[in-house]
Formats: C-alpha cells, sequence, structure tokens
C-alpha cells in the first residue's frame, strides 16, 4: 500500500512513517498542506493520513482540494482537534474518518 503521511509534528511523523515502512507498506511524509496536495495529484497513493493543524493550508482545505481531482482516495484524518465541531468540519469536507491523536 502507498501511503501518503501529511504531519507538520517531526517526531510524530518519523514515528508513523517507521512504524508503516516495517509494515512492508510504500510512505512518503510531507510537512505541508501544499506539498500533500501536490504529492497526491501527482502520484498513486492508496491513503493519506492528514492532520488538520498545518503551517501553510489547513487538513481541511487539503481534504476539499484532494477530493475535487482524487474524489475515491481514502483519507484519513489524524489530529489533535477533538471538538465535534471539528470532526463535523473533516467529515464534511470528504474526510473517510477522523481520528484523535
Amino acid at each position: 500500500m502507498r501511503i501518503l503521511i501529511v504531519e507538520d509534528e517531526r517526531t510524530l511523523r518519523e514515528g508513523l512513517h517507521e512504524l508503516l515502512s516495517a509494515a512492508e507498506h510504500q510512505v512518503t511524509a510531507v510537512d505541508c498542506g501544499l506539498p500533500a496536495v501536490e504529492a497526491a495529484t501527482t502520484e498513486p497513493f492508496d491513503l493519506v493520513l492528514l492532520d488538520l493543524m498545518l503551517p501553510d493550508i489547513d487538513g481541511v482545505e487539503v481534504c476539499r482540494r484532494l477530493r475535487r481531482v482524487r474524489p475515491t482516495l481514502p483519507i484519513l484524518m489524524l489530529t489533535a482537534r477533538a471538538s465535534e465541531d471539528d470532526k463535523v468540519a473533516g467529515l464534511q469536507v470528504g474526510a473517510d474518518d477522523y481520528l484523535t491523536k
């Protein structure tokens, strides 16, 4: 499986990369939203693990942009934002699931 990790926190990004790679997945990791949109629209990923709080554009906007060009790409939001409003917003823009860290 080809997985794109979009996470600005280096320790978490590297940890997820290591764990998923050890499970024999092909993993690409980026720390900002714009490179994530570029990668996910030009490479054939099977899954995106997406943080909400990113330094350039937020995960909601990343999800919105990805849904326009890759409507069937599975997107899992993995974020520290745990309010019901955040969950609803993430799912409304097209995330397939929403998990809090």
